[in-house]
């Protein structure tokens, strides 16, 4: 893997003295220049938002369209690095745009990193080559450049320009950057595998030198790590672990926090080697090691992409669920006294997982609040939560009771499980009638094993802290060969217990804001041409696909997001366009949906023209409201830039809806309950799901109540009705007003099929 290098620097609540924009506009007698180099300096001491805010106050203060393109070329850099993809675009193209000839090598560089970020290889090229064209004859850019090429070069190309590019560098002088540089070619190389073998090993060796030579310890510290690597592909595990030991020593010899990456990821190999050779004892303490350095650096790691994958991808999860896996294989050998030890510390390293994968999601490390031993929380008396915990060869079922902790394993195949989640998932979202296999098969291998322990503690309630893709499955849809699951517990989803604020509710009372878009208005030319090709292509599709939607005609009007599909040709005017979007995004039923829920709940309400961003910004703000409840369309993407809700006049991202609700009232009394009656997770995305728990962490709302597939109109009518009517009248905690709602369809002639009740999901807090 890349080494990620970052500093351990404590960012998250740091106030600054002076805001940015003070600092520009205030203080005149402070050089531009100086404020510009010092946004740059930011980016790379790791301060990133800090450097965004300068960067962008720059950009809008700058005296001339020049200096202005180039606060805007340094600004999508900290953007790019701070995963804000879409608002780096935009600035990147910007100064790309207008800067002087002689200033577009850097932001076309960038943009070429962003492209290959993106998977877009061929615009990635014409970048690189025009940032080449620009400033060619810098031989470190021009060779970093071409390196960067070689990444994206077709597998039969790539051997050869590394050959090239192998000359090339003997002829340079040595220093720190070159160096750099052969470390690159040889990591590249390895990729290649046994072709690239014999390159690899002399590039990597030769980085390894030269940084000796140089005094760079860091550099000779990650030469050695690449070695390890390299020795370990090759299944030369004995030259490995004497790697891997080595760097270890010179590590330790190392200030820490100037090398926790690396200790990270030397323990996780010197773990996977050990283990692999039979050494299982020594192998978990490695795991352990790795653990602890990742728990004492998590927050001040940086969120970034290699290649498609994140830190979290890359790092985070592999090692965190290694260790839980290796604690798990090791349980039965331990005394009960250690066993209740090692399960309470797996399931941390699961919450852990869970709390770092959200910060991925989100893109930010400071979001989502320090972790806490979730496994020592109290918990109430009837209420269970489940961990099921997905590893290759079997199942392991972690249930946590105010009794203990116990562990149950279902020897069935991570990828055998994977398989009946997703068709169970599919089947449930469109509606198809096969859903009853895999939903006994899941219940069979995630419920049953269990089944007698939560009836001997009477459990009433089942928490379930899904991994990977049983978020896409409500296990309220379980069947059992006579009865759903929900029949018999109150289902509710938590993200990771860490995460859950588990105090008792706020009182029913709250007061409650109902906002609805059933007709919309000047949204429809605020959306992208992407998200307009995905939703006149689906509205096309519904129409030609209707017959195999004929069993279930509620469906023709389901509160649909486009599913992902390449984009469609649009032809006709604006206008015209305008008024198809108009057209498929009309929702009759929403106007019911608030009209009676404003009767259940009070409070105030707004539908269409009244439900503009600046107005429920105003109200949302101005007023101490408890439950918010949005009925509109919604998209809860693959990342919080891809994630937002419609409302009449523009889209509120999870950004968005962040700063609108960013308020010390809030922080004071946080939000009850967000309802997201709105459509979906991403088809088929696993970790899409946290979408909708993401909403609530930027709404610091204790709960959200969302949905995983389209919903049916009059079912989402009926539901919310029911629900909310639980909560102020009977005085049901959440999870059990939302079954009591869902079991209304169950037991109903016309929408017992789980499409109609089983999308409804509430995350987070159940009380």
């Amino acid at each position: 893997m890349r080494h990620l290098l970052f500093l351990v620097l404590r960012i998250c609540a740091l106030p600054l003295l002076l805001t940015f924009q003070t600092m520009v506009l205030a203080a005149e007698a402070l050089d531009w220049a100086a404020l510009l180099a010092q946004g740059a300096a930011l980016r790379e001491q790791g301060h990133l938002y800090k450097s965004i805010d300068l960067l962008s106050t720059l950009s809008q203060t700058a005296g001339s369209p020049q200096l202005q393109a180039t606060a805007l070329g340094e600004l999508g850099a900290s953007q790019l690095q701070a995963h804000r993809y879409a608002q780096a675009e935009s600035s990147l193209r910007q100064a790309f745009t207008a800067a002087p000839e002689f200033e577009r090598a850097r932001p076309a560089f960038y943009l070429g990193n962003l492209a290959i970020i993106r998977k877009r290889n061929e615009e990635a090229r014409y970048y690189y080559q025009e940032a080449l064209r620009l400033n060619g004859d810098n031989a470190d850019f021009r060779l970093g450049i071409t390196l960067n090429l070689a990444r994206i070069a077709a597998a039969p190309e790539k051997l050869s320009q590394l050959s090239a590019l192998s000359a090339e560098l003997a002829r340079l002088p040595a220093n720190s950057q070159i160096a750099r540089f052969h470390l690159n070619l040889g990591e590249q190389a390895r990729r290649l595998g046994s072709d690239g073998v014999a390159l690899a090993f002399s590039h990597i060796n030769e980085a390894h030198l030269l940084a000796q030579q140089l005094g760079e310890f860091r550099l000779q510290l990650e030469a050695l790590d690449a070695l390890g690597q390299l020795y370990e592909d090759r299944e030369r595990s004995a030259d490995a672990i004497a790697l891997t030991r080595l760097a270890l020593d010179l590590a330790h010899k190392l200030e820490p926090d100037g090398v926790a990456d690396l200790l990270i990821n030397l323990e996780w190999r010197l773990g996977r080697l050990l283990r692999a050779t039979g050494h299982e004892r020594q192998a978990l303490a490695a795991y352990q090691r790795a653990v602890s350095q990742i728990e004492r650096v998590r927050q001040d790691m940086p969120i970034e992409d290699q290649e498609g994958r994140s830190t979290f991808q890359l790092t985070l999860e592999p090692v965190l669920l290694g260790y839980a896996d290796l604690q798990l294989q090791l349980l039965d050998a331990q005394t009960p006294e250690l066993q209740a030890l090692h399960l309470r510390q797996t399931l941390n390293a699961i919450e852990l997982i869970r709390q770092s994968e959200m910060q991925d999601f989100l893109g930010d490390r400071c979001a989502v609040e320090d972790i806490e031993d979730g496994s020592s929380r109290l918990i109430a008396a009837g209420t269970a939560i489940l961990y099921p915990v997905i590893f290759e060869d079997r199942v392991e079922l972690l249930l946590a009771t105010a009794n203990g902790i116990v562990r149950t394993t279902t020897p069935i195949s991570g990828s055998k499980l994977r398989s009946e989640a997703a068709w169970l998932a599919d089947s449930l979202r469109n509606g198809y009638s096969d859903y009853e296999m895999p939903a006994r098969k899941l219940y069979d291998w995630l419920l049953r094993p269990i089944a007698d322990l939560l009836a001997a503690r009477q459990v009433k309630l089942l928490v379930v802290v899904p991994d990977g893709v049983l978020r896409l499955v409500p296990l309220a849809a379980l069947y059992d060969g006579k009865e759903f699951a929900i029949e018999k517990y109150a289902v509710s989803m938590v993200t990771g217990l860490s995460m859950t604020n588990t105090a008792t509710s706020a009182g029913r009372e709250a007061s409650s804001l109902v906002v609805g878009m059933a007709e919309p208005g000047p949204v429809v030319d605020k959306l992208n041409q992407t998200t307009i090709s995905q939703i006149l292509g689906a509205s096309s599709r519904r129409s030609a696909s209707s017959r195999s939607l004929a069993q279930h005609p509620a469906m023709s009007s389901a509160r649909l997001r486009s599913p992902t599909s390449p984009p469609l040709s649009i032809e006709g005017t604006k206008r015209s366009t305008s008024e198809m979007l108009h057209e498929a995004l009309l929702l009759p039923g929403v106007k019911q949906e608030v009209e009676a829920l404003s009767r259940i709940l009070g409070g105030t309400s707004m539908l269409d023209s009244r439900f503009t961003l600046d107005h429920f910004r105003k109200e949302a703000t101005a007023g101490e409201y408890r439950i918010i409840h949005i009925a509109s369309h919604g998209v809860f993407g693959g990342n919080a830039e891809s994630s937002y809700i419609m409302a009449f006049d523009d889209v509120l991202t999870l950004d968005g809806l962040q700063s609108l609700l960013k308020t010390e009232e809030l922080r004071r009394t946080p939000i009850e309950l967000l309802t997201l009656s709105a459509c979906e997770t991403a088809d088929g995305d696993a970790r899409s799901p946290l979408g909708i728990s993401g909403a609530a962490i930027k709404a610091r709302a204790r709960s959200v109540l969302g949905t995983l597939w389209p919903v049916d109109d009059t079912a989402a009518r009926k539901v919310m009705e029911s629900f909310y009517r639980g909560l102020r009248t009977a005085y049901w905690s959440k999870a059990e007003a939302l079954r009591q709602a869902q079991l209304e369809l169950v037991h109903s002639k016309d929408l017992r099929q789980p499409f109609f009740w089983a999308p409804f999901v509430l995350i987070g807090n159940w009380l």
